[in-house]
C-alpha cells in the first residue's frame, strides 16, 4: 500500500518521491524558485578571439555576446581589420553556468575585400560551459564553406554566414 509514511521512509534523505505529498513535506531538491536558481548560478568569463581563415582580409569584424540575448548583459567587440590568418585581440565574456541558467546568444558581422557585408542569424547560440571559463574561445571564419566555426573547451558550434 502507498501510504505518506512509506514514500518518505523509502526516499533519499526521507523526502518524498513523487510531488504529491510536497506540499506536507517539500523536497528542496525539486523546489527550487527563480530566485533559488540564481543564487545556484556562477558568473564565469572566457576570452574570446576571431581567426580570419576567409582568405582576405576582413574589415570592420563585430563579435557580439549576448547572455540569454538580453542586451544589458551584452558584449561587444569590433576590430577595424583583421589580415588573413591572424587572431584578433580578445574579446572578454561574462556568463553564467548552474541552475536555471540560459543561452549565450552570438553574433558576427564584417565586411569582405570587396565591399560585402556578411553576417550571421540573430538568433544564434552556442552556449558556454562552466569548463570554458578563463579559458580562450576560438571563432573561426571560413570563407570556403561561408560559416563560423566555435571551438571551446566544452564542445563546439557552425553557424552560416550570410550577404547582407
Amino acid at each position: 500500500m502507498c501510504t505518506r509514511s512509506n514514500l518518505i521512509s523509502h526516499s533519499k534523505g526521507g523526502y518524498a518521491k513523487s510531488g504529491f505529498d510536497t506540499k506536507l513535506r517539500p523536497d528542496p531538491t525539486r523546489s527550487a524558485s527563480a530566485d533559488q536558481a540564481e543564487v545556484a548560478a556562477t558568473e564565469r568569463t572566457a576570452s574570446c578571439v576571431v581567426v580570419n581563415n576567409w582568405g582576405e582580409q576582413l574589415t570592420n569584424v563585430t563579435l557580439r555576446h549576448r547572455y540569454r540575448n538580453n542586451p544589458e548583459h551584452q558584449q561587444e567587440m569590433t576590430w577595424p581589420s583583421l589580415s588573413t590568418g591572424a587572431i584578433s585581440t580578445a574579446l572578454r565574456v561574462q556568463y553564467w553556468t548552474g541552475i536555471g541558467t540560459g543561452f549565450d546568444y552570438w553574433w558576427i558581422q564584417f565586411e569582405d575585400a570587396r565591399g560585402k557585408i556578411w553576417s550571421c542569424k540573430q538568433n544564434f547560440y552556442c552556449s558556454l560551459e562552466s569548463e570554458d571559463g578563463g579559458h580562450t574561445i576560438y571563432f573561426f571564419l571560413s570563407g570556403a564553406a561561408e560559416e563560423m566555426q566555435i571551438q571551446m573547451i566544452s564542445s563546439g558550434c557552425e553557424v552560416s554566414l550570410y550577404q547582407s
